[in-house]
């Protein structure tokens, strides 16, 4: 499919192409898939060169965009910085959108957790805080959730109830553990909840379904190590 679709528009071709290979692309690189991303990482750096350069057509920056945050650490940040002056030069709304929506998939917490405090900051309109939370990596899900008990006051008093919903929903989501389902009903048994009583409760109750996934599944597996001793022994 990605070889079919390429990397550029084909002459044409018609909206459904085009946004089948931006999925594509997000899917490959979000998998790790190792081709796609070097392609991704070489079209980015024709973008730096040349924001204006048919290497990297709107519909393929957000997959090239996760694979520099992908590949960003603690010692490489070249691409997160460089994603940064994007936004930052970017006039277009969208173009912001595009770079916030990949910012907090780096799967280091150091770099998630700093991507969350510039969320919060006055360089990221309060309507655009969905697009990053939308796009936090599963590796942040730990660094994401100690960063909302410790900084919940300033988020409450700084976003309506439509950006609360999403707080809720996206980092409270992530988890799979019947602990963390506790851990966050007792956070919040302290907090008002009121604007987004239904949304914690939903929230909440998908972990536990997740949990209780995970924990079906580890019997099933234990199971079947003990059929395999018994017949061992058999």
């Amino acid at each position: 499919m990605c070889r079919k679709l390429g990397w550029e528009p084909i002459q044409g071709e018609n909206h459904m192409s085009a946004m089948t290979r931006e999925r594509v692309l997000m899917a490959l690189v979000n998998l790790g898939h190792s081709i796609t991303i070097d392609e991704a990482m070489k079209r980015f750096q024709a973008y730096l060169d040349d924001r204006n350069t048919p290497l990297l057509p709107v519909d393929c920056r957000r997959a090239a965009f996760r694979a520099v945050m992908r590949n960003t650490n603690t010692s490489n940040r070249n691409g997160f910085e460089a994603l940064l002056t994007i936004y930052k030069e970017a006039q277009a709304v969208q173009e912001k959108a595009r770079v916030l929506r990949c910012l907090a998939s780096c799967p280091e917490p150091d770099i998630v957790l700093e991507v969350l405090n510039f969320m919060l900051s006055d360089e990221v309109r309060v309507q655009d805080i969905t697009y990053v939370l939308s796009g936090k990596s599963l590796e942040g899900r730990e660094t994401a959730w100690r960063w909302l008990k410790e900084n919940w006051d300033l988020i409450v008093a700084k976003c309506d109830d439509m950006i609360l919903h999403s707080f809720i929903r996206n980092v409270v989501t992530p988890f799979s553990s019947h602990d963390m389902a506790d851990e966050v009903e007792a956070f919040f048994a302290s907090c008002e909840t009121a604007s987004f009583a239904m949304n914690l409760k939903q929230s909440i109750e998908q972990v536990r379904i997740k949990a209780r996934w995970v924990e079906s599944i580890k019997q099933e597996e234990s199971i079947e190590e003990l059929v395999r001793g018994l017949a061992c022994i058999g």
